[in-house]
C-alpha cells in the first residue's frame, strides 16, 4: 500500500542544518589559516576539518530542496527571481565593504581590483576559470554565483522534474549522485590540468547536479514516495562518512565524498519535522543560528583572513592558541553576522521581496487542501500538480 504523502508544513530542521553547513566551511577555513605546530594535532585537525568544503554541497542540496518545498499558488518566475535577488544581494553587497577594507589594511588589494569587483558584485565570478577571479574580493561568494545560476534555471528545472513519474524521480535520485562522482573523471579526461578544480568544484553547471538532487528529493518527500533511514541513522551515516573523507581520493573530497549521505540526511530531517519526530536541528538555538548562517557565511572568512594577515600569516601555533583563535573567530564572526542579518538582510527582504499572492478561497467542504494521492496503480504514475493549484508552505 503506498505511503500517504505528508501534509505541507514548515521545516525548521533544515534551517538548523544550514548552520551545520556554514560551520563546516568555517572549520576548513580556520584550519587552513591557523597552522598547528604539533604534527599529530595537525593530523587530527585535518580529519575533523579538512572536509569542510563539503559544506557547500550541503548548501546546494538544501537550496534545491527548500525552494521546491516552498512553491506556492500564484508562483511566477519573475516573482521568484525578484524574491531571490532580495534575499541574496543586499547582504552580499554590504559584506563586500569589510572585505575590501580588510584587503586594504593587509596590503592585499590587487591592481586589478576593479575588474575583480566587476565579477564579484553581480555574482558572476564562478564562470571565470581563474582563481584570481572566482575567489575575487570575498572568496566565499563564488558559491553564491552558483546559486544565482541555479535560481535562474529553477523555474524550468522545476517545471520539468515535477512532471516526472515517481519511478523516474527515484532513478534520478540515484543517477545524480553517480554523476557527481563521475565529474572528476570527466575533468581528468577533458579539462586542462590548471582548470580541473574549477570545473569540478566551482563551475555552476557541474554544481547544479547537487541542486537538482535537492529538487528531486523534495518532490519524492512531497509525494510520500521517499524511502530512507530516519534522522538518527541518517545523521550517524553522514558523520561517519564525513570523518572518512580524509582517506578518499583528493578529487572526491570537495564534492562527491558525502553527496549520498547528504541525500539521506536532508529528507530525513524534513520528515522528522513533518511527522513531529524528535530533531535537535529544530531547537530554537539551532534555528536561530541557521537564520543567521547566511550573514555568518559572508563574513567569517573576511574576519579570519584579515586578522591572520595582521598577526602573522606564516607562523605556526601551539594547539591551545589555535583553539583559542578558532573560538574567537567563531564568536567574532557570529557577533558581526547578527547585525548584518537583522539590520540589512531582514529589512531588505521585507521591503524588496514581492508580496505573496493571496490564495483562492478553499471550497466550503475542506478547510485544508488535500495532499495528492500516492503513486497511482495499474501502470499510471503520479506527477506533481501544477504549483498554481496547490499550496506548499516552506
Amino acid at each position: 500500500m503506498p505511503a500517504t504523502p505528508p501534509s505541507p508544513g514548515r521545516l525548521p530542521s533544515l534551517t538548523g542544518l544550514r548552520f551545520a553547513a556554514a560551520l563546516l566551511v568555517f572549520g576548513v577555513h580556520a584550519y587552513s589559516f591557523i597552522p598547528l605546530a604539533d604534527p599529530q594535532d595537525s593530523r587530527i585537525a585535518g580529519i575533523l576539518f579538512n572536509g569542510g568544503d563539503l559544506g557547500v554541497s550541503f548548501f546546494f542540496v538544501l537550496s534545491g530542496f527548500v525552494l521546491t518545498w516552498s512553491v506556492r499558488p500564484g508562483y511566477r518566475p519573475g516573482r521568484f527571481w525578484w524574491g531571490r535577488l532580495a534575499r541574496v544581494y543586499p547582504a552580499h553587497l554590504v559584506a563586500l565593504v569589510p572585505a575590501v577594507v580588510g584587503m586594504v589594511l593587509t596590503a592585499r588589494l590587487p591592481d586589478i581590483w576593479p575588474r575583480l569587483l566587476a565579477f564579484s558584485a553581480p555574482l558572476v565570478q564562478a564562470w571565470h576559470p581563474s582563481d584570481v577571479y572566482y575567489l575575487g574580493i570575498n572568496p566565499v561568494t563564488w558559491s553564491l554565483s552558483c546559486e544565482m545560476a541555479f535560481y535562474l534555471a529553477f523555474p524550468l528545472l522545476y517545471a520539468g522534474l515535477r512532471r516526472l513519474g515517481t519511478t523516474a524521480l527515484r532513478v534520478a535520485a540515484v543517477a545524480l549522485p553517480a554523476a557527481v562522482w563521475l565529474m572528476p573523471v570527466v575533468a581528468d579526461l577533458l579539462i586542462a590540468a590548471e582548470h580541473r578544480r574549477w570545473f569540478v568544484y566551482i563551475f555552476p553547471p557541474v554544481r547544479m547536479l547537487e541542486f537538482l538532487l535537492g529538487i528531486v528529493l523534495a518532490l519524492l518527500v512531497r509525494r510520500g514516495a521517499w524511502r530512507g533511514p530516519g534522522l538518527p541513522v541518517a545523521t550517524a551515516l553522514w558523520v561517519a562518512n564525513y570523518l572518512a573523507v580524509e582517506w578518499l581520493p583528493a578529487q572526491a573530497r570537495d564534492t562527491a565524498a558525502t553527496i549520498v549521505t547528504i541525500g539521506l540526511l536532508v529528507p530525513a530531517a524534513a520528515l522528522a519535522d513533518l511527522h513531529g519526530r524528535r530533531s535537535w536541528w529544530r531547537h530554537r538555538v539551532a534555528v536561530h543560528l541557521g537564520e543567521v548562517s547566511y550573514a555568518f557565511f559572508l563574513l567569517h572568512l573576511v574576519v579570519i583572513v584579515t586578522v591572520m594577515h595582521l598577526v602573522g600569516r606564516d607562523r605556526e601555533w601551539a594547539t591551545g592558541q589555535a583553539v583559542g583563535l578558532t573560538l574567537a573567530f567563531l564568536v567574532g564572526s557570529y557577533l558581526l553576522a547578527v547585525p548584518l542579518h537583522r539590520w540589512v538582510e531582514l529589512p531588505a527582504m521585507r521591503r524588496l521581496r514581492p508580496t505573496p499572492p493571496t490564495p483562492p478561497a478553499a471550497p466550503a467542504t475542506s478547510a485544508i487542501p488535500a495532499p495528492p494521492a500516492g503513486p497511482l496503480t495499474r501502470g499510471r504514475q503520479q506527477t506533481e500538480p501544477d504549483p498554481r493549484r496547490r499550496a506548499h508552505t516552506g
